[in-house]
């Protein structure tokens, strides 16, 4: 967990590491939201399948929320705030990620699946598809043999539940 003073700090802690999860507030002390849009469209085009939360302050217009929305915000919370609503909607958005499988000795085994699994390599190789570019390009592009592309790309596959390229590229844009 990492805490930043502003906006700008967001955007720069993204590039850094990759969260899962980033809570923000909506809007500026002027009530603009230009600086949170800046920042989801840089967290968006940065990285697949990070969640922005934001806190709205009281009043928010509702024009201003679906601007947010529109940007890739996942939520907005109104005060006061609930932590235990903010929980919920974490527990809902990650939930999809979660599978439960039956395990030997009436143990049930928990696998984690999505975005939030691929490793650095995975999400580079998964951008270049999301771009629309071939496995050999890729390898080009990253300096890796064609069939390490696909072996990564394979895997990405898996991780997400995607069952052919257009699934994978539909899911990534989803997310």
């Amino acid at each position: 967990m990492s805490l930043v003073p502003d906006i700008s700090g967001v955007t720069r802690l993204t590039r850094l590491r990759r969260p899962d999860l980033v809570v923000m507030a909506m809007c500026d002390a002027a009530g603009s939201i230009d600086e949170t849009v800046t920042a989801l469209d840089a967290i968006r085009g940065q990285h697949l399948g990070i969640h922005a939360f934001l806190l709205a302050p009281a009043g928010v217009r509702a024009e201003l929320v679906v601007r947010a929305i529109r940007h890739g915000a996942s939520a907005v919370f109104s005060p006061p705030y609930a932590p235990l609503e903010i929980v919920r909607a974490v527990q809902d958005e990650f939930g999809g990620d979660l599978r439960v499988e039956p395990g030997h000795d009436d143990h049930d085994m928990v696998t984690v699946r999505g975005f939030g699994t691929l490793t650095v390599r995975e999400r580079q190789i998964l951008q270049s598809v999301v771009d629309g570019r071939t496995n050999k390009e890729i390898a080009a592009d990253l300096g890796l043999s064609f069939r390490t592309v696909e072996v990564h790309r394979r895997h990405i596959m898996e991780k997400v539940g995607a069952r052919n390229t257009a699934d994978l590229v539909r899911l990534a844009i989803e997310s």
